[in-house]
This record gives C-alpha cells, structure tokens and sequence, in this order.
C-alpha cells in the first residue's frame, strides 16, 4: 500500500489520466498493482492521527485476539477504538478477520509514503 500526499488532488487525477491514457495506446503494460491512497496534507492529518498511527502499529508487531485486547493493550475506550479500525478498514489499511465471534484487526502488507 503507498500512501500519496499531494498539494492538488486535481493536478494529480490529471497525471493520472493522461498515464492511464498512454498506457492504453502501448502494447505492454508494467503494472505493479499496488494500491494507494491519494491525499492531502489536511486530509492525511485527519485520517493518520497519532492515536490511529499508534494503533498501526500495535497492530504490525502483534496479533491481538480482538479489537477488545487492542483497546485494552492501548489504554482506549473499546469503541473509540472500533471506530478507528473501522475507519482504517475503509481505506484498505487495516483489515478484519473472524475467528469464532472475535473480530481481529490485521496488516497484511507494507506501507509506504510518498511526498508528490
């Protein structure tokens, strides 16, 4: 996962476009496939705060048994926290698992940051 922090988000969908379209006219395309998110610096401060950012990590260097645990493990109401991982969860960065009626969190890939 790449984590895009941009100044104009219009300035980058135009990039954007004019590559998807020289793409289309080549014959062999070099895709990676991996995901990004597109933001702002005022977007990405509101999305990535220091207690979501904790969390990540919490969760990159250990496995907790629930979203329950975590909450516990970080000091933080269980439903501050579920609402946080679920936030998360839509962006593609932290993703749930079941295991009986426990939910999970998990990261199951890098992710880096890109200044653009």
């Amino acid at each position: 996962m790449k984590i895009e922090i941009v100044e104009d988000i219009k300035d980058k969908m135009k990039n954007d476009n004019e590559y998807v379209h020289k793409v289309l006219k080549e014959d062999s395309v070099n895709y990676k496939g991996e995901k990004s998110i597109i933001v702002t610096p005022s977007v990405f401060s509101k999305i990535f705060s220091p207690k979501r950012i904790s969390l990540m990590l919490k969760i990159k260097k250990e496995e907790y048994g629930s979203i329950y645990k975590l909450a516990k493990a970080v000091n933080r109401k269980y439903e501050a926290v579920y609402r946080d991982i679920k936030l998360l969860e839509g962006f593609g960065i932290i993703k749930i698992k079941t295991k009986d009626k426990a939910k999970i969190p998990y990261i199951d890939e890098d992710i880096g940051m890109v200044l653009v």
